[in-house]
């Protein structure tokens, strides 16, 4: 395994690149007749993705403008939108935008089609609360019955059958998950025998004849649970007709969506929690209604108390799949994200796979986002890239030093993890002095082989760019010379030269790493099994042989990197009392001259993974490293270079 790890090193890059479109005069790409009727999961990938910063007027009731030129930054949406075609943050099918009213960017991916509706998940409890503000808005309900007894709206239940405690159940605890009810799974599969019994307000009769009994210990969050049900019910027995009439001509009819499938539930109602399809652009009328207060075209459809409410942040939601930053309304989620020096309260209906209509009030920002992607991270982008982009002057938050990321302290973290991190593997990086250029490898997605890629921050957003040919970066401290194991490249005028070979012996050495001290000293390892870390001082401008440094090596030594000044070398390497795999070690020189003993950096830093290519950024002030975790997995860390000098004590 040591040797792959080594020979892979020596790899050169060959890539596949994605193809997208870009251009407003591409229509967005549309279903066929045939992929219209076939399953979302048997549908095509797009061939290329569709990508447009001036959608067109489709005469859908959406108001349209351009990015940038009506608000955003158009770099740094283009940028992301490369991205996501490229599998970069997960599989995701379309991203729209609108700001301040108008729909600035629409884009396209795998099985995005803007003519075809996609599964909203979870999203569509969002629907089902909106649906009973427009019940209040009409006069059907008022704010007060939400604290009411949820059974004294259903007439047709026996209440002589109801477990003890089911008038505790209100639909302002049903909206927020906290219904209390309690059916076994034998008692669900019990249900599911006798579907014609759960017809109408049988469904509800069922639950409240077998549930445990309601108690305010029963009542905590539980996500689910029958509860966007039981608020389906009461929109069905308040409202004249069928709530799904009801939905049909106060809600849809409006927004003029007609290009829906919201399927029926076994009770006969609309579902209320799921299985509801919507396109795209319908989901922005959805996020439109929620940002204007529940008008649409200067009509209020929506209580604009209810939807305060429903938006606010009443409670904590508690499933470990939840992150603890989410708050909870009536089937909304809220958050907040800092930009800059200030936050920004976000809400958004949000369904597995990556479902989301999210509203940001202060920015008069709606953001769309459909996938299928299991994972689900996504949203990290919209608090790094999208609101960034729309809140003024953050190119200079981004163009700060170390890609414009918030120092660690002195516990590692991952360096950029909406920049650099993928489910692929990063590594063997180096930054240029200035801080303005990060190199480092990247194995996965389009980058079959280890590609050495560069970051730098040109037209107010980062650019990622192939550097050829591939190999284990370090940088020497005056910035003049990259270089790449036993070769080199000079920097120029117009950027770095072509690859240049070292001179004799060194090119005839299988070196990984070298790196060099402000004075041209080299250190370098070697391509071998148990290879040394040897170095080379330069002598009135001559290179002297090759030494054997003398510091008690282990049987793993690689990845040397010199202190600029030369007070300590910092390698991996593979010894007794370690803490996994590859740990990272420190040697500091002492006074005499000689080296100090190997010291562990710790557990901290090493773990039970492969920990390897410890450096100290040129301004002194970082220790970055990066962790392996087996296969085509790695991370690059970073933390706080005090540690370093709090070690320098203890030699």
């Amino acid at each position: 395994m040591r040797n792959i790890t080594r020979l892979s090193c020596l790899i050169i890059l060959l890539i596949t690149s994605i193809s997208f479109a870009q251009q407003s005069d591409i229509p967005a790409p549309e279903a066929t007749a045939v992929e219209a009727k076939i399953s979302f999961w048997d549908l095509p990938y797009l061939k290329e993705a569709f990508i447009d910063t001036t959608p067109a007027d489709r005469k859908d009731g959406l108001a349209v403008g351009e990015l940038g030129v009506n608000g955003g930054n158009k770099d740094m949406i283009i940028k992301l939108a490369e991205e996501i075609a490229d599998s970069m943050h997960g599989l995701y099918d379309s991203m729209l935008i609108t700001h301040k009213g108008k729909l600035l960017f629409e884009s396209y991916y795998r099985r995005g089609r803007v003519n075809l509706t996609g599964d909203q998940a979870s999203a569509a409890k969002a629907y089902t609360s909106l649906a009973l503000g427009r019940a209040i808005q009409l006069g059907y309900l008022s704010m007060a019955d939400l604290d009411k007894p949820l059974v004294s709206f259903l007439k047709d239940l026996d209440p002589t059958k109801f477990v003890e405690g089911a008038e505790k159940i209100t639909l302002h605890k049903a909206l927020t998950m906290r219904g209390g009810l309690r059916i076994s799974e034998e008692q669900r599969k019990e249900f599911e025998k006798n579907p014609n019994k759960l017809k109408g307000q049988g469904q509800v009769q069922d639950l409240l004849e077998h549930s445990a009994p309601i108690t305010l210990a029963s009542q905590n969050y539980s996500y689910g649970n029958f509860n966007p049900t039981l608020v389906m019910q009461v929109i069905e027995a308040v409202v004249p007709g069928t709530a799904q009439d009801f939905i049909k001509n106060e809600l849809l009819d409006k927004m003029d969506i007609t290009n829906y499938d919201w399927q029926t539930a076994v009770s006969g109602l609309p579902e209320a929690g799921w299985r509801v399809s919507m396109t795209s652009r319908d989901m922005v009328k959805w996020g439109t209604l929620s940002i204007n207060k529940g008008k649409w075209n200067g009509e209020q459809l929506i209580s604009a108390k209810f939807l305060a409410k429903a938006t606010s942040n009443i409670i904590k939601p508690t499933e470990d799949w939840q992150p603890d930053s989410y708050n909870y309304g009536y089937f909304f989620y809220q958050t907040n994200i800092t930009v800059g020096d200030k936050n920004y309260d976000a809400t958004f209906a949000w369904g597995g796979g990556g479902q989301y209509i999210i509203t940001v009030d202060e920015l008069d920002l709606v953001v769309v986002i459909t996938g299928h992607d299991r994972e689900d991270t996504i949203f990290t982008q919209v608090s790094k890239i999208i609101l960034p982009a729309f809140v003024k002057d953050q190119s200079s938050v981004l163009e700060s030093p170390y890609l414009g990321q918030k120092p660690p302290g002195f516990i590692p973290e991952l360096f950029a993890p909406d920049i650099i991190k993928t489910e692929f593997r990063e590594g063997a990086y180096a930054f240029t002095p200035n801080l303005k250029e990060f190199y480092f490898r990247r194995r996965g997605g389009k980058y079959k082989n280890n590609t050495l890629v560069v970051i730098q921050y040109k037209k107010n957003r980062w650019i990622e760019s192939v550097v050829a040919p591939s190999g284990v970066p370090s940088i020497s401290p005056d910035g003049k010379i990259m270089h790449l194991g036993n070769k080199y490249r000079e920097r120029t005028n117009s950027g770095w030269s072509e690859v240049k070979s070292l001179d004799t012996p060194f090119k005839e050495i299988p070196i990984m790493l070298l790196t060099t001290s402000s004075k041209g000293t080299y250190y370098f390892d070697e391509a071998t099994e148990t290879g040394p870390i040897r170095y080379s001082r330069l002598i009135n401008g001559k290179r002297e042989k090759p030494r054997t440094i003398n510091i008690e090596m282990g049987n793993w030594n690689a990845h040397p990197f010199i202190a600029p000044d030369e007070s300590y070398l910092i390698w991996d390497d593979q010894r007794e009392g370690g803490y996994g795999d590859n740990d990272l070690y420190i040697s500091f020189r002492q006074k005499d001259g000689s080296w100090g003993t190997a010291i562990n950096l710790g557990d901290k830093i090493n773990s039970e993974f492969e920990d390897s290519l410890g450096s100290i950024t040129a301004d002194g002030k970082y220790f970055f490293f990066v962790r392996s975790f087996g296969g085509d997995k790695a991370d690059i860390f970073w933390v706080d270079a005090k540690i370093i000098e709090n070690l320098r004590h203890k030699s």
